[in-house]
């Protein structure tokens, strides 16, 4: 089965890509050579990663799940795996990010050429999850404001209350 790809999704890989390849070209004398900014970058995509696990435990517990018989917890579910799916790959390029910054930093002395290029890749990489972390307390907070009218929702089913019905 194709999915339908977003158009809207398809710009903002573009406009990221973009970005990320200026800041990446902009960034690159600026990082070499500078221990302090290569520490900043460690330290700051090290504790995203480990926020981004507690975000990826809370999205994904089961508990989470809307009440109801199994197919509404079925869509439920196919929602934050989505979800789980996109945050699984943003944690990878905080991986990735990290992985690359020591290998430039083994390559320093021996390998010039490669360690430049390879700082090209990780501030490219860098720029890119920043912009998209940089929307995650917006995911967040669409997904509990979901949770949320979703519980008033069985709140009010709950006391026979209609959607329709006025306060």
């Amino acid at each position: 089965m194709k999915q339908k790809r977003d158009p809207e999704k398809i710009k903002l890989a573009i406009c990221i890509a973009l970005w990320s390849g200026l800041f990446s070209y902009i960034g690159q004398p600026m990082i070499h050579g500078n221990q302090d900014a290569i520490n900043v970058i460690v330290t700051v995509f090290s504790v995203l990663a480990g926020f981004l696990i507690a975000v990826i435990t809370l999205v994904g517990d089961p508990k989470s799940l809307p009440s109801g018989d199994w197919q509404v917890a079925r869509l439920s579910s196919d929602i934050t795996y989505n979800r789980l799916i996109r945050y699984k790959w943003l944690f990878m390029l905080y991986l990735l990010t990290l992985f690359l910054i020591f290998v430039s930093i083994v390559a320093k002395k021996e390998y010039i050429i490669f360690q430049v290029a390879i700082e090209y890749i990780y501030i490219f990489l860098a720029s890119a999850s920043s912009i998209l972390s940089f929307m995650l307390p917006a995911a967040l907070m669409e997904l509990q404001k979901e949770r949320i009218e979703h519980e008033i929702a069985e709140r009010r089913k709950k006391e026979g209350i209609n959607d329709n019905d006025v306060l």
